[in-house]
């Protein structure tokens, strides 16, 4: 492979499913913000679906020459399943996308890939897979979690690996199970990774807004950052409140995100009187979110799957230990004890426990931002060079 992440001949089509306009969020943020710019592509599209009044197919710019096409229009929470209607307009619009000048397609969700497998006109595809686990599991409808469905997105998995040109696993539980299952020969382990300039350890950051938040000198700040979702685990946070106050604990909450569970954890702090200790913060801007790193004492996350998170990369990444459940790739990046505690089991007082143990890590914040010197945004872009340029000249 070449040996150079100048992609100034080529235009890359990213199939995602987020609106772009409505707000860059989750791994999506992580991705154009600290991936893209270093990638150095001729053009980027990314080929969305629409949750504002953006007309479908009205392109936008959302960075330098990164162009966001919303392909239509859906409307969430819906009481069809999203991933159904994804794919389904997907299918509808494959011939247009494939018709619009891109020379590859990257795609990062199964349901958004399988349109693309066949008769693709010549462009190869990446698939990047972002967990090892199984979404349609936790899926909120009821009738989805059921094991015919969930056998179907395995058998979408096997046709991605047998007819995708290139594999990306985020992990090694996702590397393991592509290469289970036929892939072996155009598969490569590329975790998520970070722009170490812009998130590192920062005094003057973590001062400023523990004096904006009237965080006492021995007070800790814990910080959720994410969706806002039952499955991501901000209410198992919460339930840690009591033994915290029973160990006289000095602490203040913040809870940084959106999602469909917002309206339980904002009832819960009501019943329960939190409205003291716990801070919601909404949505926080990508480019502000090393500001709250920098301020917490640990960063939480409990989640029943994942891939690699962004959250955990950009914490450790500015100094901040992490206290995670032990899912996906996650223990590939926390050293239990070192840059921070790993949770086997999600019962609260062993969460709580975890979150004291991380308070009092020995290590100090140079060194916890130091375990991620190999996710550097860089490397990560001269691997992905590497794929699309492979792909490209076997094509």
């Amino acid at each position: 492979m070449e040996r150079s992440s100048n992609l100034t001949k080529y235009t890359l089509g990213l199939i995602n499913p987020g609106d772009m306009l409505k707000g860059i969020r989750g791994g999506s943020t992580g991705f154009i913000k600290s991936i893209l710019p270093y990638l150095k592509a001729k053009r980027v599209i990314i080929f969305g679906i629409s949750k504002t009044t953006s007309k479908p197919w009205k392109s936008s710019f959302i960075d330098k020459n990164v162009e966001f096409i919303p392909i239509c229009q859906l409307k969430y929470p819906s009481r069809v399943p999203m991933r159904l209607k994804v794919f389904i307009n997907y299918m509808r619009y494959r011939k247009k996308i494939l018709n619009s000048g891109v020379d590859v397609l990257y795609i990062q969700t199964p349901e958004c890939c399988l349109p693309f497998l066949f008769n693709n006109r010549g462009i190869p595809i990446i698939y990047h897979q972002h967990g090892s686990g199984n979404p349609v599991a936790l899926s909120r409808f009821f009738y989805a979690r059921k094991f015919l469905f969930q056998g179907l997105f395995e058998l979408i998995l096997m046709a991605i690996y047998r007819y995708s040109d290139w594999i990306i696993a985020i992990d090694k539980l996702c590397l393991a199970k592509a290469i289970k299952n036929g892939a072996r020969r155009k598969t490569s382990l590329l975790m998520n990774a970070i722009d170490t300039e812009k998130f590192r350890p920062n005094k003057i950051y973590r001062s400023k807004m523990r004096y904006r938040f009237d965080i006492k000198s021995n007070q800790y700040s814990i910080l959720f950052v994410g969706r806002i979702a039952k499955t991501k685990g901000p209410a198992r946070l919460l339930e840690c409140i009591p033994l915290f106050r029973k160990l006289e604990i000095p602490f203040q909450i913040f809870l940084a995100g959106e999602g469909s569970y917002m309206p339980y954890i904002k009832n819960y702090v009501k019943t329960y009187n939190y409205g003291d200790c716990v801070n919601i913060l909404g949505l926080i801007p990508h480019d502000e979110l090393p500001y709250y790193y920098n301020m917490a004492d640990v960063v939480v996350l409990l989640s029943e799957m994942e891939g690699v998170p962004m959250v955990v990369l950009e914490a450790l990444a500015c100094g901040t230990p992490v206290v995670a459940s032990r899912v996906g790739g996650i223990p590939d990046i926390i050293t239990h004890g070192k840059n921070g505690i790993l949770v086997e089991q999600l019962t609260t007082e062993r969460i709580a426990i975890s979150i004291i143990k991380a308070l009092t890590l020995n290590s100090d914040r140079n060194f916890i931002s130091g375990t991620m010197s190999e996710f550097s945004a860089v490397r990560f872009v001269l691997c992905l060079s590497n794929i699309i340029k492979t792909v490209i000249h076997d094509s």
